[in-house]
């Protein structure tokens, strides 16, 4: 069994109105704000050099820090 996940996320939005129904809404998201490197996978093959040590994992749930930008229109 691997350590327990430690990820914050963090989402930063504002809606600005411009006219009638009509506005736009822009965010800023930060995937694990603090970058703690969690492990998913760990070396199980007896004979290697590294063996018990922690792995590569492309599981999203592991990634480093991430972030994005992005915007909607509303009309």
């Amino acid at each position: 069994m691997g350590k327990p996940l430690h990820r914050v996320e963090l989402r930063l939005q504002e809606r600005v109105p411009l006219y009638g129904r009509a506005a736009i809404t822009g965010f800023f998201e930060v995937f694990n704000l603090f970058n703690r490197a969690n492990y998913g996978l760990y070396d199980i093959t007896e004979t290697s050099p590294t063996y018990g040590q922690p792995v590569f994992s492309p599981n999203l749930s592991y990634a480093p820090r991430t972030m994005q930008m992005g915007f909607r229109v509303q009309f």
